[in-house]
C-alpha cells in the first residue's frame, strides 16, 4: 500500500505505505482542521524540508522520509527526488507541517482544500 493524504471537514491524514512507516520509524500524521493553515505546492521537496531528521531516512539529494524538529515544531516528510510536493502547515498539535511529493501537488491541493471545506465527497 502506498502513502496517502486524505481530506475531510475534521481534517487531514497522511497514511504511510508499510515501507515509508518503516523507513520513517512513525505511524501516521493527522491535523485537525482547524489547525490546518495552508496547503501549498512547493517546486522541490527535498529542500523545503529542513531541521534536524529524528527518527527516518535522509539520502542527501534524493530521499527523506521521516521527522525533522525545528524549533517551529515537527515536519513529517515522505519525498522522493527532486519535484513538486504538498506542503501543509499547521498552527497547532504535535505535527507543524507535512510535506508529500507527487507530481499532481496542485491538483491534490486543490483537492484537500474542497474536502476540507466540505465540498464534494
Amino acid at each position: 500500500m502506498p502513502t496517502t493524504i486524505h481530506a475531510d471537514r475534521t481534517g487531514l491524514t497522511l497514511r504511510l505505505g508499510l515501507l515509508d512507516r518503516v523507513l520513517a520509524l512513525r505511524g501516521d500524521a493527522r491535523i485537525r482542521a482547524a489547525d490546518v493553515a495552508e496547503i501549498a505546492v512547493v517546486p522541490d521537496g527535498l529542500d523545503s524540508v529542513t531541521g534536524i531528521r529524528a527518527p527516518g531516512l535522509g539520502i542527501p539529494g534524493a530521499r527523506k522520509i521521516g521527522t525533522w524538529r525545528r524549533r517551529q515544531g515537527a515536519t513529517v516528510a515522505v519525498v522522493r527526488g527532486r519535484g513538486p510536493a504538498l506542503s501543509i502547515t499547521a498552527t497547532g498539535g504535535p505535527v507543524r507541517r507535512v510535506v508529500l511529493s507527487t507530481p499532481d501537488a496542485a491538483e491534490r491541493a486543490t483537492a484537500l482544500r474542497a474536502a476540507l471545506a466540505g465540498e464534494g465527497s
